[in-house]
């Protein structure tokens, strides 16, 4: 589906109410300024997206939040190898973290980012939405995008894919935020809207 320029203008004031709320929050948990900038928002077919974003055997450190109420769908955090260590740095102040503590530390960035966007989304559109407890793993693109799909009976073939980057002091930890709505939802978020 085809998005009107008025219909994606209030789609990314969401996105960037979302990303201030998640930019205060992370800067209050490390206690120095961070700015979140979403330089694209961008919808792609599940088959567009090995061939715009990452490759299917592109490996990759992802956290996985199912959510639910009004909207349904998950929310996939991923983040680049090249950007894991900087945010082990930013999270506890260290070079690097064993295993434990790097998913830990990634499984929080993801918990404080998708609970700022839903809770942008809930304001907008007074809608009732639940996270779960998020999942962090490590492994293919591909076979991470197919597991989150079979995960939802019923999904639609539109993701919203929010790249972004948190920025702080001369730092830049870039990721990948992926709204996997069920069927409809994408839409149904737009008519609330009342566009």
């Amino acid at each position: 589906m085809e998005y009107s320029d008025t219909e994606l203008d209030a789609i990314k004031e969401i996105i960037n109410i979302g990303g201030g709320n998640a930019a205060t929050s992370i800067s209050q948990l490390v206690n120095q300024k961070i700015n979140m900038r979403v330089p694209e928002i961008s919808f792609f077919s599940y088959h567009e997206l090995f061939k715009e974003i990452y490759l299917e055997d592109d490996e990759v450190q992802a956290t996985i939040s199912n959510f639910s109420g009004d909207y349904s769908g998950v929310f996939l955090l991923v983040i680049p190898d090249k950007s894991v260590g900087k945010l082990v740095k930013l999270l506890l102040g260290e070079d690097e973290a064993a295993g434990e503590l790097e998913i830990s530390a990634i499984s929080e960035l993801t918990n404080i980012v998708t609970n700022s966007f839903l809770s942008a989304i809930e304001g907008l559109l007074n809608a009732e939405i639940q996270t779960s407890v998020p999942r962090t793993q490590e492994d293919y693109f591909g076979a991470i995008i197919s597991s989150s799909y079979l995960a939802l009976e019923h999904y639609d073939d539109q993701l919203m894919i929010m790249r972004n980057e948190f920025i702080y002091a001369d730092e830049k930890i870039d990721s990948s935020l992926f709204l996997i709505p069920e069927q409809g939802v994408l839409n149904k978020m737009i008519e609330s809207l009342r566009i």
